[in-house]
């Protein structure tokens, strides 16, 4: 993007784990905080030649990654708890990463974006 000279967007899969702990994903959780800071450092530095960086925190989402740790009765839990009655789906989360990368998103940069049906509002 740089060497182009016609900025461009950078979106990053971070997590909502990021930001609220859950005990038994120390792990996980840190690396995603680390994609944080990077992202906002990133943002910063690439700010001024056009490079817009942000993340996007998917919540509970129906996908293999969630079956390896949990199996429909778990998702229909989460489900019953998010704001919005249902888990996510892939095209949720890529939808939000598609605007974050496209001109109607072009004054948003060093953002995360927690697209989870509202799950982590009440701090579950």
């Amino acid at each position: 993007m740089r060497a182009g000279g016609q900025g461009g967007a950078i979106v990053n899969t971070s997590s909502w784990l990021a930001r609220r702990p859950v005990a038994g994903a120390s792990a996980y959780a840190a690396s995603k905080a680390g994609i944080d800071a990077m992202m906002q450092s990133v943002a910063l530095e690439a700010g001024p030649e056009g490079i817009r960086i942000n993340n996007v925190y998917p919540g509970v989402i129906d996908t293999p990654m969630f079956y390896r740790l949990g199996d429909e009765q778990a998702l229909a839990r989460f489900a019953a708890v998010t704001p919005l009655g249902r888990a996510g789906q892939p095209a949720d989360v890529g939808d939000v990463a598609v605007w974050l990368s496209c001109d109607e998103a072009r004054f948003v940069t060093g953002q995360s974006l927690m697209v989870d049906g509202g799950y982590t509002l009440a701090g579950a």
